[in-house]
């Protein structure tokens, strides 16, 4: 029996009392937009980069979670918001029917370490950074603030109705690099069809 979306998604939200909210998990290649004050979007990241998106003045953002820069044509769009340049637009069109105005928009960039092995691994989180400083710029949307590069990586939470962070950074575990690995893997064989807070 196959869960629905919808169902998926409500199944990763969860109640922190530290935080005194509910915490919606984004896994890698989705987002989640919210303007309620009690809801806070969360995600990890390693060389993958999370944008924070949001208009202050109408109090809604979201947050979204990509690995490699671009497309390029070489996968199919059902892979869609796994790379950068979709991930970056199906961001920004959804704040925007949701009542966002783009010349409102300001942005948060986190992620982009090296926790991967290999020449040709270090390169993903660097990458990512460059394309998501370049995206931002043509876009004419402000980067407030960001804490990208490194070698740890990264506990996001993020307030989308405040504009507040919460960065925690943590040694990557053998585990977490086989992850983002077969993520990675993943992606080459499917078929084409503001404020930061740091804590510890």
């Amino acid at each position: 029996m196959s869960v629905s979306r919808s169902a998926a998604r409500a199944s990763r939200r969860y109640f922190d009392p530290r935080f005194a909210a509910t915490i919606i998990t984004v896994a890698p290649g989705e987002h989640e937009i919210t303007a309620a004050q009690d809801e806070i979007v969360a995600t990890v990241l390693g060389s993958c980069v999370s944008v924070c998106l949001r208009d202050p003045a109408a109090g809604i953002g979201g947050l979204n979670h990509f690995l490699l820069p671009k497309n390029n044509g070489n996968a199919d769009p059902s892979a869609g918001e796994r790379y950068g340049d979709t991930a970056m637009e199906v961001l920004i069109n959804d704040l925007l029917k949701r009542g966002a105005r783009r010349q409102n928009l300001e942005a948060k960039v986190f992620g982009g370490a090296r926790v991967l092995a290999g020449a040709t691994m270090l390169a993903i989180g660097d990458n990512n950074i460059a394309f998501v400083t370049e995206f931002l710029k043509r876009e004419g949307i402000p980067i407030v603030s960001k804490d990208v590069g490194g070698t740890r990586s990264r506990r996001i939470h993020y307030q989308p109705s405040s504009g507040r962070a919460w960065v925690q950074h943590v040694q990557p575990t053998a585990r977490d690099s086989g992850q983002e690995m077969a993520y990675l893997n993943r992606l080459k064989t499917q078929p084409v069809a503001g404020e930061v807070e740091i804590f510890s």
